[in-house]
């Protein structure tokens, strides 16, 4: 039978395990409230400090603190709407159902969360139910549910406060390749010979991607929340600012390459009721060359958003400059053909505007991410 040690388990095996770091801090905090509960208030059962304590601990810091405060307000308004109606109206069936109605609704017009609302209802019950044969019952449970609550929130701050800032960078990065591998497939094709079919593919790859840029949302909107009260991570405040500014730039880009695979699949469409009108060998040719040195681009930007690095910068910029080169050679292609066809001219038009305003982004991204690539730029040119 194999001896497991602690130090030989990977933290994800004791996760499935059920040994999370969530389930740590859970009966840490449970466990002080209790302690400080008997401590300071001399309670031999203070079971609503573990229990509000249990409740509030959550992922993160600013969820815990949350929660916490959330249940505390839902006490008190339960204990307080309790003591009026029961002074008042007496305790029926018809003034319980009354007191639970307006306690809801008063605690969801003030917003109080999912904690808070039911908590209203629950301690106003409660309050009614054993108050009345337990002197300071009502007040002596807001008193331990307020200390759960901010156990809660001390074992969130002190006990290893997550950071999920490196999933919002790896969410982002996926985004960008997936991007740069749209771009790739259809300089393939265009070597090849671009279909029906294969524009089709295209266009619906590059609208499914806006599932990417969903989850990178919800990503950063988390990695922000992980940091919100976090004294051990506040470095990465800044980073976070990074990597906001590059989810916008990714959201031009992926409305930019859906802009690109709509104008092929249209012209492509347009082509097969009029198949003598086909773009020459040599604009195709250099299309080709000019998408795949911006996917390169954008996989060099996906390397640049995770590590930060000034050659990634620097590589990313020539790709860039490259891919400005590239244009002049597309155009130049075209020849006469441009003045002949003014159909298709449009369409390459629209497409060399869409692969112009990403460049754009993507430079300007670049040095906000690594500012040392703009002071090296000016240093070359000098």
């Amino acid at each position: 039978m194999t001896k497991w040690r602690w130090s030989e388990l990977p933290w994800d095996t004791l996760e499935r395990w059920g040994l999370s770091l969530q389930v740590l801090k859970t009966a840490v905090a449970a466990g002080a409230s209790w302690a400080l509960a008997s401590w300071l208030f001399h309670s031999p059962k203070p079971y609503f400090a573990p229990l509000a304590a249990i409740l509030s601990v959550q992922a993160t810091v600013a969820e815990s603190i949350a929660r916490g405060v959330q249940r505390m307000l839902g006490v008190i308004g339960g204990i307080v709407l309790a003591l009026v109606f029961t002074h008042w109206l007496g305790l029926h069936a018809w003034s319980l159902a009354i007191l639970v109605f307006v306690g809801m609704a008063a605690a969801t017009r003030l917003n109080l969360g999912p904690q808070g609302i039911p908590q209203v209802a629950i301690s106003a019950l409660l309050v009614i139910a054993i108050g009345s044969e337990v002197k300071g019952y009502a007040w002596a449970r807001a008193l331990d549910t307020g200390l759960g609550a901010l156990v809660a929130a001390a074992v969130s701050v002190l006990l290893w406060p997550p950071d999920f800032t490196p999933d919002a960078v790896d969410t982002l990065r996926l985004l960008a390749l997936g991007l740069a591998d749209i771009m790739d497939e259809i300089r393939q094709n265009l070597g090849e010979g671009i279909t029906l079919a294969h524009a089709n593919q295209h266009l619906t790859r590059a609208r499914a991607v806006e599932q990417g840029l969903h989850d990178a949302r919800a990503a950063i909107h988390r990695a922000e929340t992980s940091l919100r009260w976090n004294p051990w991570h506040h470095k990465d405040r800044s980073r976070l600012k990074q990597l906001r500014q590059a989810l916008e730039v990714l959201e031009h880009i992926l409305i930019q390459v859906r802009g690109i695979a709509r104008t092929l699949f249209v012209s492509v469409e347009r082509d097969l009721s009029q198949p003598s009108e086909t773009w020459p060998v040599p604009v195709s040719y250099h299309l080709a060359r000019l998408l795949a040195l911006m996917g390169d681009a954008l996989k060099s930007y996906a390397y640049l958003i995770r590590e930060g690095d000034p050659e990634a910068a620097w590589r990313l910029e020539q790709l860039l400059a490259n891919a400005s080169r590239e244009r002049n050679r597309l155009v130049a292609a075209g020849g006469t053909w441009w003045a002949r066809d003014a159909t298709h001219f449009l369409d390459i038009a629209a497409v060399l505007v869409d692969l112009e305003k990403m460049s754009q982004d993507l430079v300007v991204s670049s040095r906000l991410i690594v500012p040392v690539v703009a002071s090296r730029d000016s240093s070359s040119t000098s």
